[in-house]
């Protein structure tokens, strides 16, 4: 009988314990949310940090935090915190985070363009330009 009451009391402390980091990530889930919701980008980021961190299931906290990083412009951040939220995500949103991943995508590859060496023309510019 005391070995039952154990392990009764046992699984209610680690219930309690799973019950609490969920409500911890959803929490930190909401502050950020909050933030994200004033514009308040780069505030909110750590909040969702916290969030995935706490509960690493947790797909929309990587969705929002993903969509921070888009909204500051911090593409290659964005990237792998929208793929973590496809991959985690129900099918049914998947295809919003999929649009989103791909914006982020684009937006690194053309901003790593525009970063680019601009002394002179790329080689295959200047074989088109032979052909002209």
């Amino acid at each position: 009988m005391t070995k039952a009451l154990v392990l009764t009391l046992a699984v209610m402390v680690l219930s309690g314990c799973a019950t609490l980091r969920g409500s911890n990530a959803e929490n930190s889930f909401d502050q950020g949310v909050s933030l994200f919701n004033q514009g308040r980008f780069e505030a909110a980021i750590p909040y969702f940090q916290s969030a995935t961190r706490e509960d690493p299931n947790f797909a929309e906290a990587y969705f929002y935090l993903g969509r921070s990083y888009v909204s500051l412009s911090r593409w290659r951040s964005a990237i792998q915190q929208l793929r973590t939220a496809f991959r985690l995500a129900p099918q049914e949103t998947q295809g919003e985070i999929m649009n989103l991943l791909i914006d982020a995508t684009f937006a690194a590859a053309l901003n790593d363009f525009h970063l680019g060496d601009r002394r002179g023309p790329l080689p295959e510019r200047e074989q088109f330009k032979d052909a002209l």
